[in-house]
C-alpha cells in the first residue's frame, strides 16, 4: 500500500509540474479578430476585398491607382500619428455586392452588403484624438455622415447611441436603398461600420458585436 501510495504522489507530482504546459493561452487580440465576423451577419458571404489594409491597397493599386494613392497616402498619415493596424473586413448577399467595393465594380450593392474598418493604436489617447480628428480612411469618414443629413436620415451622437461618449450611428433612405453607418472609438481602437440595404436589426446587433470585442 505504500508503495502504491508512493507511485500516486510520483505521478500526481508529475502532472502538476507540465500541467502548465497544457493550459490554453489567450489569443492576441489584433485588428482582425475585432473586425466583422461570420457570426455577425446572416445570409451574406465574406468579399474576396476583405483583409489587412496592406492587402487592401495592394489589391487596389492593380484597378485603381488613383484611389490607391489616396488611400496609401491617407493610411500613413495615420500610422505617422500612431495607428498601429487596420483591417478590413466586408460581407456581401451576392457576388455583385461584393464587387460594388471596388472602383471597378458595378456601382452600388442591390441585394446587401456590410463594410467594417477596424483600426487599433499605440494608447487609446492617440485612438481617441484621432476618431475625433474627423479624418478618412478608405472612403470612410465625415462624408458619410453629410449623406445621411442630405437624405433626411437621423443622426446620433454620444452616449445614446449605446456604443460609447465617442460615438455617432446614421441611418436614412435614398434611391430605393437603406443605408446604416456607425462610427465609434472605444479603447485603443477606432471603428468604421457601414451597411447598405439589410434590416436594421441587423446592422446594429453586427456593430455591438464589433464593439462587444473592443471592449474586452
Amino acid at each position: 500500500m505504500a508503495r502504491i501510495l508512493l507511485a500516486l504522489v510520483v505521478v500526481l507530482s508529475v502532472v502538476g509540474c507540465q500541467q502548465p504546459n497544457f493550459a490554453a493561452r489567450p489569443k492576441p487580440v489584433t485588428a482582425q479578430s475585432i473586425a466583422l465576423q461570420q457570426g455577425d451577419v446572416s445570409g451574406l458571404q465574406r468579399c474576396d476585398g476583405s483583409g489587412d489594409l496592406q492587402t487592401v491597397l495592394l489589391k487596389e493599386k492593380s484597378n485603381d491607382q488613383v484611389g490607391y494613392m489616396e488611400n496609401a497616402t491617407e493610411w500613413e498619415q495615420w500610422k505617422t500619428q500612431g495607428a498601429t493596424e487596420a483591417y478590413l473586413a466586408a460581407y456581401g448577399r451576392t457576388p455583385a455586392d461584393c464587387a460594388a467595393l471596388s472602383a471597378a465594380g458595378p456601382g452600388a450593392p442591390s441585394g446587401g452588403l456590410m463594410a467594417g474598418l477596424v483600426v487599433t493604436f499605440k494608447d487609446a489617447a492617440i485612438a481617441a484624438r484621432t476618431y475625433r480628428a474627423d479624418s478618412t480612411l478608405l472612403g470612410f469618414g465625415p462624408k458619410d455622415i453629410t449623406f445621411i443629413k442630405l437624405v433626411g436620415g437621423s443622426v446620433m451622437t454620444g452616449t445614446d447611441t449605446g456604443l460609447g461618449p465617442q460615438s455617432v450611428i446614421g441611418s436614412g433612405s435614398a434611391a430605393g436603398s437603406t443605408y446604416y453607418f456607425a462610427f465609434w472609438q472605444n479603447k485603443v481602437v477606432d471603428s468604421f461600420f457601414i451597411a447598405y440595404d439589410l434590416p436594421p436589426a441587423d446592422a446594429e446587433g453586427a456593430a455591438r458585436n464589433v464593439n462587444h470585442r473592443m471592449s474586452t
